[in-house]
């Protein structure tokens, strides 16, 4: 019952205009950034151009070279990511949708499918463009190409240091392209996450305007900004973008964002555990 009534929202999440909606603006920067980047490299001598997986959209170290893409993405993030599914369960109890569900599959099923549900399905919106483009990139750049937006060497200490404040940069050092796809694949479980939150709040406080509900993943992210911009010359980031960005050579502080993506998912857990037994009339 609850694997069916979790798959069934998918889908039902995958249709709808929202979703699209966000699917379709990530695949539009996605390919605007891959034609861009074969109109810019074309003709390009393969010593002297840059590691393809390193032309990504979801790649920082391109903001070297022209960062109005990346920055473009990192503005929109924190309000696209809500879009897929973070008002679904707010609708549906506006509309008295959730009386009949609750009645359906039982209060408890129904809110865990529902949590489920929008981390899939924001999931699943969050990295298959990104996915696309690897393919892309795969197939119209030389793997062979090595260079990096730095243009440093790769001896340079500066860079190696760079490379070693990658996270995951262990996978980086065996193989660029499984370090990409985890990459991608780490952004889109992220963004998931940040869509079942959205979701479990959405459980606790009943709120009047869905407008507001973009307002508590829009203020934890940029917090970290904040919070990062606060602390004394040469700390750590926290910023979340030096986390989900790939090739990003800042100085990272892995306790806080785990500690931090982990107290999110308990509370979004506990929360449609804690309303899931609640009378719903």
């Amino acid at each position: 019952m609850f694997i069916k009534a979790t798959v069934d929202q998918v889908k039902f999440l995958l249709r709808k205009r929202g979703t699209l909606c966000v699917f379709y603006i990530l695949l539009l920067m996605v390919l605007a950034n891959f034609i861009g980047n074969v109109m810019e490299f074309q003709g390009k001598d393969v010593i002297q151009m840059y590691q393809p997986v390193k032309l990504l959209l979801l790649s920082y170290n391109r903001v070297n070279y022209n960062a109005n893409a990346t920055l473009l993405l990192v503005q929109l993030y924190p309000l696209l990511v809500v879009c897929p599914a973070g008002f679904s369960l707010a609708k549906e109890y506006q509309s008295g949708q959730e009386v009949f569900m609750t009645a359906r599959l039982g209060r408890q099923i129904y809110r865990l499918s529902k949590l489920v549900s929008a981390f899939l399905a924001t999931a699943i919106v969050f990295s298959v463009p990104f996915f696309i483009e690897i393919i892309l990139n795969s197939l119209s750049f030389p793997w062979e190409a090595a260079g990096d937006f730095y243009n440093r060497s790769p001896y340079n200490m500066d860079y190696i240091q760079g490379v070693h404040n990658y996270f995951m940069s262990g996978i980086y050092l065996y193989s660029p392209w499984i370090y990409a796809v985890l990459g991608t694949f780490f952004f889109g479980m992220v963004s998931g996450i940040f869509g079942a939150f959205t979701v479990a709040f959405s459980s606790i406080i009943k709120i009047k305007y869905n407008v507001f509900l973009f307002l508590p993943v829009f203020l934890l992210l940029n917090s970290t900004v904040f919070l990062t911009e606060a602390f004394p010359a040469g700390a750590r980031s926290i910023r979340w973008y030096d986390y989900l960005l790939m090739f990003n050579d800042e100085s990272k502080n892995y306790v806080f964002p785990a500690v931090g993506l982990l107290s999110i998912l308990l509370f979004s857990v506990l929360a449609v555990q804690i309303t899931g037994r609640k009378d719903c009339l």
